[in-house]
């Protein structure tokens, strides 16, 4: 059981499941609430997209491993289960399960809220995660932008099927005001900007130390193309832009919360900064990197813990 767990990848699916809790309950309902709206979707509905989020997420991490399995055995970089613990025709079994469950509660829910061409947004994205194990990856940085992307996918999910409900049921106070909420979007992307980032520099940081199984399969990652110098400076390049990008947020929409600025500075500067030392390091900080850029994408979602507070001062009368 525990071998699957860690095919799975349990804590990403956690990491998963949380961004989309937060999204739903730290971001819109306090932005709806404060307007007068309230949530459409059904809590076991949202629950049912987040089970299929995971299990897209889930197949993507089996598939990679299936395909991996030598380069992985070369580098020593991640313990191998494929081919090991768990057989190959038990893991592309499990991704195809998965990505069938994930596909079919896509267009459940699309059906159930009008808009069955959701499901097929689902169905493309199962399609990129594979073509991405077998051939996206091996080609330079085409790969670390398609999982950055894909990645970034997750908080907007947590929306995409609650707009056209909202807009469903709220259609005659739309028309009157002759607004709608697509603004909400303009929040979740900010989230999903920096997890992109972040994803990108884990995935530059994670080739780093797997450069010898790429270069044994054939992944022209950017360490392999570029050399292991230059990957550090485009992953500190990508730091310094997630830092800008912060106080940049901070001075379009945050300068009336003092509470967000200290929270910024303490929770997402300064571990940034931490991570840039660790990553231009000359010493081998393996565990250090990759568990504090995952660290800082949970600290990113943290600034939401205040949002409620922020959407009162904005939207006050």
């Amino acid at each position: 059981m525990w071998e699957v767990l860690r095919l799975i990848r349990i804590r990403t699916i956690a990491f998963a499941a949380l961004t989309m809790y937060t999204m739903r309950y730290m971001v819109i309902l306090p932005m709806l609430e404060l307007n007068g709206f309230t949530l459409q979707m059904a809590d076991w509905a949202f629950t049912l997209l987040v089970v299929a989020v995971c299990c897209l997420v889930s197949g993507a991490y089996v598939i990679n491993d299936y395909f991996d399995t030598k380069c992985d055995r070369i580098s020593g970089f991640r313990t191998v289960v494929v081919g090991k613990s768990i057989s190959r025709r038990m893991a592309i079994t499990l991704h195809s399960l998965l990505n069938v469950i994930a596909v079919s509660i896509a267009f459940y829910l699309g059906f159930a809220v009008g808009v069955w061409k959701i499901g097929i947004l689902f169905l493309l994205v199962s399609g990129i995660l594979w073509f991405y194990s077998s051939t996206y990856k091996k080609h330079f940085i085409v790969g670390n932008v398609v999982v950055g992307l894909l990645a970034a996918f997750i908080p907007v999910s947590a929306i995409i099927y609650e707009i056209p409900l909202l807009h469903m049921v709220y259609a005659s106070i739309l028309i009157e005001t002759d607004t709608n909420f697509l603004y909400m979007f303009n929040w979740i992307f900010a989230f999903s900007w920096f997890i992109f980032l972040n994803t990108l520099m884990y995935e530059i940081n994670k080739d780093i130390f797997s450069i010898e199984g790429d270069l044994e399969n054939g992944n022209q990652t950017i360490p392999v193309r570029l050399g292991i110098p230059a990957a550090r400076r485009i992953i500190v390049a990508l730091a310094v832009v997630a830092m800008i990008s912060a106080g940049v947020f901070y001075y379009w929409e945050f300068t009336a919360s003092l509470a967000i600025l200290v929270y910024i500075v303490v929770a997402i500067l300064l571990p940034y900064a931490f991570y840039i030392a660790a990553v231009k390091g000359r010493v081998d900080h393996r565990c250090l990197q990759l568990r504090l850029i995952r660290v800082i994408m949970i600290l990113c979602l943290g600034v939401s813990f205040f949002f409620k507070h922020f959407f009162q001062l904005i939207f006050a009368d």
